[in-house]
């Protein structure tokens, strides 16, 4: 058993600390520099509390998809070749696909963009 505070929440901790406490007495290129390292720690935070389902989840998809192992190595390489290449059917399980990837990446970079652009709450 992990000890508490976990990481998701100190990251928390040290994210609200530098926000409300040290990026108001910083301006300029310093507060900008403050602001990238408070997003790559969101980033993070969002990460560790989605763990690897996520991935996962992509990988049964792309196997189911392409016939394949959810454990081979190559099956992202195999599927962005074949998307380049126009070879693999462009279908509803695709465009689900591709949409779901999307939104996951949105979702842990800029959760307010899809909240901003009312396709999420």
């Amino acid at each position: 058993m992990r000890i508490q505070p976990d990481g998701v929440n100190l990251l928390e901790t040290v994210s609200t600390l530098l926000k409300e406490e040290i990026l108001a007495e910083l301006e300029g290129s310093k507060a900008y520099e403050l602001r990238m390292a408070l997003n790559a720690i969101g980033i993070a935070r969002r990460q560790l509390e989605t763990g690897d389902r996520v991935e996962e989840t992509e990988r049964e998809v792309l196997a189911v998809m392409l016939d394949a192992e959810p454990e081979d190595a190559d099956l992202e390489q195999r599927f962005a070749r074949l998307v380049r290449d126009g070879t693999v059917a462009d279908d509803d399980a695709l465009r689900t696909l591709l949409w779901n990837q999307t939104l996951n990446r949105v979702r842990e970079s800029a959760p307010r963009y899809l909240r901003q652009e009312g396709l999420e709450e």
